[in-house]
């Protein structure tokens, strides 16, 4: 039976509603800003042409390369794509590894990072780490659904583990989402955006933005809205954020911002598509987690509340960051009442989960002299879920980072971070560890070193100009911190487990070739102790017969593991109208100790991905965008026990399940209808093709990945 195809979103015609309504509204106070916004266009035209000027910055447009972070500047960069998917931005970067199910809609822990999941790298937005429980029927610790909707500035990535300014669970790195400002304004006329897009499998994003300010006072309100029919059977989504905020300006360039956001989200859960119930509307899927009769879904509702102040005074730029946040999501799905008689029909199952975290950082940048800037800060964070929304995990951090130039060619980053982790272990009375109690309390400390140091060669001799060597040289650690480490299934596995720990490396080649092309190149390597792995397979003490020792076995930590890495970031202009960027990543995880689940827990990576793209302007308002990926094929390591040896050693058979290779070609066009005219700014329209050879690909959970899609979008500012 053919799925029913929805027309366009009611609530998304009520915005492009809304935003012809501003337009006439704003309208009426604008006639005495014309002239001045012609000036302005002057004076900005003027500046452009300044800018074309080659300075010792490089890389593609949109994107900065240092010898420490890569930086996305979100208005400058452009993407093949709806633009409300902040995903799509996050693939442009190699070792950036988009493992959803679907790519028509942002989801949750969708990205690894250097070959890490969300436990172990930090999404953060305005340098306060993104943190969660997570867990039940999933890892469920970032959902990008949330963070889509943010009015983003830029996005730094700050690749591998040297960064004392953020939680300790960075082992891949850090991402930090720069949300813009409040601002002042010459007009109380506000600004408004509006944009639409509309692609294959009913796929729509709207969006409305306004943002004002009335002599000090600063206010926005924002809608987006999500939703498709979806690629795989029993995948339609809808999602609605509601955003809001109002500050102050303050003196010195400070402001204070109180923002909050409310987010509906409607998931359907892709099924099995094969057999007597083939539909042939859709791929053919096996072995999924569900049938179609089972109707599976899981619906969400999030609540968030943001803090911002930031104040130069003579004691430092001081910032302080706070939030409260809560997500619920009801998982529920349909199963036969009898399963030896379907007759007597079907029972809804139902998940109802809470979580809830509140937390808050406070932060001081104190420059001394022009070569000494020193880094003041300390973060604590609460998380709570389920029915009760009990505490299951508490952390307080204080940190210290100190950027020394000791020359003009040699600077030293050195940072210290102290972090206190507590977590509540669940422990089920009737099938848990006998003799410990309802909840099993845990707590580790540690001081966390950091360094990173950037020799600059331009002093050497002229054609070393603009290279630089990087070496970041810091310590590991990482408590286990979420639900799928220390409660995962319900097993209080937490009960034994201890922090991963070890050291970091990473040595960085900077320079700009020719033009604005620079190279980034970086090698690293991790050693990484006791390196939390899942050992259910192979695990001997699940059973009540185990005693005290229950669950010993379940979650194990890995005697060593080592990760190497290699990546190159290359890009500019080749001439004044083509510009282009490659990145590539490779690594390789390898397990030291003998331990069975060191193959199966850090299979499924692949080794080689390429992310590259080219920007041509055509004409002066036109421009041809092509993006290309590349993965290498994921090898599966699968087990069967077969026997024992003479010393009663388990003997395991092994296998190999390989996801072939495949790569990507996305193609865009894009027109520049005028900058400004009338009352409006800034009309685009982009119409763009993804898959434009129409691979055929499956994703890391096996699931047929998206075949080839059209789509258009239209954005103009009033």
């Amino acid at each position: 039976m053919k799925k029913d195809r929805r027309a366009i979103h009611p609530i998304g015609i009520a915005i492009l509603l809304i935003g012809a309504a501003l337009m006439v509204w704003t309208s009426l106070g604008m006639a005495a800003d014309a002239r001045e916004q012609e000036v302005a266009q002057k004076q900005e035209e003027v500046q452009q042409l300044k800018d074309v000027v080659v300075t010792e910055k490089g890389g593609a447009p949109g994107l900065e390369q240092s010898p420490s972070k890569t930086v996305i500047n979100v208005e400058d960069f452009t993407v093949i794509g709806a633009p409300g998917n902040i995903e799509d931005l996050f693939k442009t970067q190699a070792i950036i590894d988009f493992r959803g199910e679907t790519d028509l809609v942002p989801d949750s822990d969708t990205l690894n990072m250097r070959g890490f999941s969300s436990g172990r790298f930090v999404m953060a937005v305005d340098g306060l780490t993104v943190q969660k429980t997570g867990g039940r029927k999933g890892t469920h610790i970032v959902d990008y659904t949330l963070l889509s909707p943010l009015p983003i500035e830029k996005i730094e990535i700050i690749a591998g583990p040297h960064c004392a300014l953020y939680d300790s669970k960075s082992i891949g790195g850090a991402i930090n989402i720069v949300t813009e400002a409040p601002k002042r304004r010459d007009s109380l006329k506000p600004d408004v955006k509006l944009s639409t897009s509309y692609s294959s499998y009913n796929t729509q994003n709207h969006s409305l933005r306004m943002q004002g300010a009335a002599d000090i006072v600063t206010y926005g309100l924002g809608v987006q809205l999500n939703s498709t029919d979806g690629y795989l059977r029993h995948n339609e989504t809808d999602i609605q954020t509601y955003s809001g905020n109002i500050g102050a300006l303050l003196p010195y360039n400070g402001f204070i911002n109180l923002s909050a956001s409310r987010s509906n989200v409607n998931r359907e859960v892709p099924v099995n598509n094969t057999g007597d119930d083939y539909d042939s509307d859709y791929p053919e899927v096996e072995g999924a987690s569900f049938d179609a009769y089972q109707d599976p879904t899981w619906d969400k509702n999030a609540w968030s509340y943001r803090l911002n102040y930031l104040q130069n005074l003579p004691i430092g730029r001081l910032t302080v960051a706070a939030y409260r946040s809560e997500e619920d999501r009801d998982r529920a799905y349909y199963t036969w009442i009898n399963s030896s008689d379907h007759s007597e029909g079907l029972e809804l199952s139902s998940m109802f989960t809470t979580w809830r975290q509140e937390g808050g950082k406070i932060q001081d940048e104190y420059k001394w002299t022009d070569n000494h800037i020193s880094t003041f800060g300390y973060e604590t964070a609460k998380l709570y879920d389920g029915e009760d929304e009990d505490e299951r995990v508490r952390k307080v951090a204080g940190y210290l980072q100190h950027q020394w130039n000791i020359t003009s060619f040699l600077d030293v980053k050195l940072g210290l971070r102290h972090e206190d982790v507590k977590i509540w272990v669940s422990n089920s009375q009737t099938s848990g560890i006998p003799n410990r109690g309802s909840w099993i309390e845990r707590e580790w400390h540690q001081w966390v070193p950091k360094s990173y140091t950037t020799w600059k060669m331009d002093a050497m001799t002229p054609w070393l100009r603009d290279t630089s060597l990087s070496l970041g040289i810091s310590k590991i650690w990482h408590a286990p911190d979420s639900h799928g480490e220390y409660n995962p299934q319900g097993r209080p596995t937490g009960a034994w487990l201890e922090p991963e720990h070890g050291m970091g490396y990473d040595f960085v080649l900077n320079r700009r070739l020719w033009r604005d092309i620079s190279l980034m190149l970086d090698y690293s390597f991790y050693n990484i102790k006791d390196f939390i792995a899942s050992n259910s397979s192979y695990a001997e003490y699940s059973g009540a017969s185990a005693g005290d020792l229950r669950y010993s076995d379940y979650k194990i930590n890995l005697e060593e593991v080592h990760r190497q890495g290699v990546e190159l970031n290359l890009g500019g202009h080749l001439t004044m109208d083509l510009s282009f960027y490659l990145t590539y990543a490779w690594q390789n995880f390898k397990s030291q100790g003998d331990e069975p689940a060191g193959k199966t827990e850090l299979d499924d990576q692949a080794e080689h991905r390429i992310s590259a793209g080219l920007r041509y302007s055509l004409f002066e308002k036109t421009a041809l965008m092509l993006d290309y990926y590349y993965q290498s094929k994921e090898v599966s390591e699968r087990s069967e026990l077969i026997g024992y040896d003479e010393n009663n050693e388990e003997i395991y058979d092994w296998s190999q399940v390989d996801n072939p290779s495949y790569q990507l070609v996305n193609f865009a066009l894009e027109q520049k209808l005028f900058k400004n005219k009338w009352f409006f700014r800034d009309a685009k329209l982009k119409f763009y093709i993804k898959n434009l050879f129409d691979e055929v690909y499956y994703d890391s959970r096996a699931y047929p990945s998206t075949d080839r899609t059209y789509g258009v979008t239209f954005s103009v500012g009033i």
